[in-house]
């Protein structure tokens, strides 16, 4: 069969047995379910057992990239992971800027690998020759992600992908993440922990074969007109001078710029939003340099000292996020005698560099308090019991939602962002979903023509903008609204493309039919794109039911609606749970599900 946008194969690894297999990929998969993000959700509803526990052997890692990764279209180098994650417990989605790891792997031949059983020594996937290697990782087993990312490179030479896990994954805590070229982040919920359950370090591909496409005369115009429309945003430059710093300044301008040592990207991308940036002698880098400074947002004052401890969480391959917010969490309880001072030693300070940095070393080695701290909100609380209740963050399904009135990202506007953390069936997490709700308070007036990019029909505009066609909408439906947030998430994820927002503004519905159809030759016109969006992200929440996920999963924070609280985001006025209710009642609607308990159809197949 001849292959336009895809490699053509799956390799399946079982690593208990050592064994690895190339299997053709399945048409099918690619016509109803797009590729990339849409494939591997496809191949978890296949491969993972319900009930399998997110440690266990059986438990696969999927990976997957989409049918313009590895092709000249701007900024389409994004992979995706699927797996149960153990934090969540959720069968979750896990994505990243795939910098060059998701075209490699293409190049060398696969569009998704499934990896399943557990070695019984540390090793790593070698996608870099004539055929796989699983290889011993001894030698890197303990190593950071950057020394153990460069130690692959020393030996199999550059360029090359990488995606690894650091010394928070070989001990399965339970917010581990993977990196990619030790830059993208891929896998809050624990991604790395599952990997390192499995003795896997990482995965290095490298392959010289390309992807052909199916139609290059509009393939070349396509590209060209798309070309032409970034090189032509006038905010073009500042974009790719600061990044999301741009968007998100946790620090002036003027410190970033004199820090900055040179922007890097992923492959493919006209912007640019990683970094490598220089802070009294110290060297970092990050896939953006904001990430580098979150330390600030819980009282660090020291910038170079805030630079260094982010480094070490990076270097351990732990979520940021997760981390203050549960070693924040045990310290509240050691200060409340909750939890003795004898295992809060030394005292928990978030705001010191010096208690931060020993308690994300004793959390990345499981040591003392820090091995309850590495298993996250859940396993704090279940500990302490019910008096611990009063001091818990804010928690959907066992993971800090990011944003919120009383988050690191202070945020009280309740958007689509905010109710898709209740209503991802992943749980919270930080990929834009392209909503022009999403950190920014806009006038109705604007949403119809961003909506329209977004592929949102005229009749489903009517539900979501009431009086939107005589010019003056009256109110916002968030809850319909989010369901074209989550299908245009699933179709850019699908086809690979970047969905920051300074990329997919780039892109339009119509444009991306045109680009898969011309990449693949698989027709995708009218709805037909967002028909497999929508038959993905349906499977999705159908594989969470199954590990028992349902309504009663979906409910919000009651610590939304105490002082201060998520408010109206046209009113302003403090929201409550009656209206999130309603919210999710039409979002059920409006994906055509039961609107009472949020079941889709089951797929025909």
């Amino acid at each position: 069969m001849d292959w336009n946008g895809f490699a053509g194969n799956v390799l399946y690894v079982d690593l208990s047995a050592g064994e690895l297999e190339s299997r053709p990929l399945s048409r099918d998969l690619c016509e109803q379910y797009i590729g990339g993000l849409g494939g591997c959700i496809r191949l978890a509803y296949e491969n993972i057992t319900p009930g399998t526990e997110p440690l266990a052997p059986e438990n696969p890692v999927i990976i997957g990239a989409g049918p313009l990764v590895g092709t000249s279209v701007p900024a389409s180098s994004r992979v995706y992971g699927m797996t149960r994650l153990p934090q969540s417990r959720s069968v979750g989605w896990c994505g990243a800027g795939g910098v060059n790891f998701g075209a490699f792997m293409k190049y060398a031949g696969f569009d998704f690998l499934v990896i399943t059983g557990k070695s019984d020594r540390p090793v790593y996937l070698d996608i870099t020759g004539d055929a796989p290697v699983i290889r011993d990782a001894g030698s890197l087993w303990g190593m950071g992600v950057e020394d153990a990312c460069r130690a692959l490179w020393e030996k199999h030479g550059r360029p090359a992908g990488v995606l690894g896990i650091g010394q928070a994954g070989e001990n399965q805590a339970a917010y581990a993440m993977a990196f990619v070229d030790r830059l993208s982040t891929m896998g809050r919920g624990g991604f790395g922990a599952v990997m390192g359950a499995k003795n896997l370090k990482a995965v290095i591909a490298r392959g010289m074969n390309g992807i052909t496409v199916a139609d290059r005369k509009a393939y070349k115009k396509l590209t060209k007109d798309l070309f032409e429309n970034i090189r032509n945003y006038p905010y073009l430059k500042e974009w790719q001078d600061l990044g999301l710093m741009k968007s998100l300044p946790i620090i002036s301008k003027e410190e970033y710029s004199e820090a900055k040592v040179r922007r890097m990207a992923c492959v493919s991308c006209p912007i640019g939003d990683k970094d490598i940036i220089r802070v009294s002698g110290l060297i970092a880098t990050s896939s953006s340099a904001m990430n580098l400074y979150v330390p600030t947002i819980f009282g660090m004052k020291d910038h170079k000292e805030a630079v260094t401890l982010m480094t070490m969480l990076d270097g351990f391959a732990m979520d940021m996020f997760e981390f203050f917010a549960a070693v924040g969490f045990a310290g509240d309880l050691a200060v409340a005698g909750i939890i003795s001072s004898d295992e809060a030693t030394p005292p928990i300070d978030l705001t010191k560099f010096e208690s931060m940095k020993i308690w994300a070393e004793k959390t990345a080695y499981r040591q003392g308090l820090g091995d309850l701290i590495a298993r996250g909100l859940d396993a704090i609380l279940e500990r302490c019991g019910p008096e611990a209740a009063p001091y818990l963050p804010y928690k959907v399904k066992g993971m800090m939602p990011y944003a919120g009135p009383k988050a690191p990202l202070p945020w009280n506007l309740f958007g689509t962002m905010e109710l898709g953390q209740i209503l991802d069936p992943r749980g919270p997490h930080v990929g834009s979903g392209g909503s022009p709700t999403y950190f920014a308070q806009r006038p109705l007036e604007v949403f119809p023509k961003h909506l329209k990019r977004m592929g949102v029909p005229d009749d489903a505009l009517d539900r979501i903008l009431p009086g939107w066609r005589e010019g003056a909408p009256t109110d916002l439906n968030i809850g319909r609204l989010l369901k074209y947030s989550h299908r245009w998430f699933t179709i850019l994820g699908s086809l690979g493309v970047c969905a920051r927002a300074q990329i997919n503004r780039f892109y339009n519905y119509d444009l991306c039919s045109d680009l898969y159809q011309a990449v693949t030759g698989i027709p995708a016109q009218g709805s037909d794109l967002g028909d497999r969006a929508d038959a993905a992200w349906a499977l999705l929440k159908i594989i969470n039911m199954r590990e028992g996920f349902g309504r009663k999963d979906e409910e919000p924070p009651a610590k939304w609606f105490e002082e201060p609280p998520f408010c109206n985001y046209l009113t302003g006025k403090p929201i409550t749970p009656g209206e999130v209710g309603v919210m999710i009642r039409e979002y059920y609607a409006e994906q055509g599900w039961n609107p009472e308990t949020g079941a889709p159809a089951m797929p025909a197949d």
